[in-house]
């Protein structure tokens, strides 16, 4: 009952992280592409027309992270990038073991990342930081990363419940 709870929250989650990491990326390309284009016309109007994006570069930057932390939380289940030399020749019963030894260290660094993160949302909060060039609230960003985070870890404790040594990029 608890893994099946804990599968159906992870899966939940999964889409969660594939929705937000989709829309900071195309939002992301979106600014990038903008900006591009607006740097030409920037240059080419010898500097007389400046539609550049402000706070473009602070903008990509912290939705980068959001989009690695979104990724590896929505790629978990689907086959990370292994390395099996040595564990595919291991018998079934050692493989499995090993690799939700594995999941169980991701878990364990994703909490401690979510914990760490969520400090510095704390630190942030109350000392009344903001970004640079936008006066985002740096406490949302730290935040945002913190719940990434946690999630990466329940998807991670999912796997380390259920995975039985198969791995769907070898299959």
């Amino acid at each position: 009952m608890i893994v099946a709870t804990l599968t159906r929250v992870s899966r939940v989650l999964e889409m969660a992280c594939l929705f937000i990491g989709a829309l900071c990326l195309l939002y992301m390309v979106g600014v990038v592409g903008l900006n591009v284009l607006a740097r030409i016309v920037f240059d080419v109007s010898d500097t007389a027309v400046n539609w550049m994006i402000p706070g473009a570069i602070e903008q990509v930057s912290y939705l980068l992270g959001i989009v690695v932390l979104a990724g590896l939380s929505a790629s978990m289940a689907h086959g990370m990038i292994a390395v099996d030399f040595i564990v595919d020749r291991l018998p079934q019963f050692w493989k499995i073991l090993f690799i939700r030894f594995w999941f169980l260290g991701v878990v364990a660094f994703a909490l401690v990342l979510s914990w760490l993160l969520y400090k510095d949302m704390l630190a942030t909060f109350s000392r009344g930081e903001a970004s640079q060039d936008l006066r985002i609230p740096m406490y949302l960003i730290y935040g945002t990363y913190a719940v990434e985070c946690l999630a990466l870890a329940i998807i991670a404790l999912r796997e380390a419940c259920i995975n039985d040594g198969q791995h769907q990029e070898l299959s």
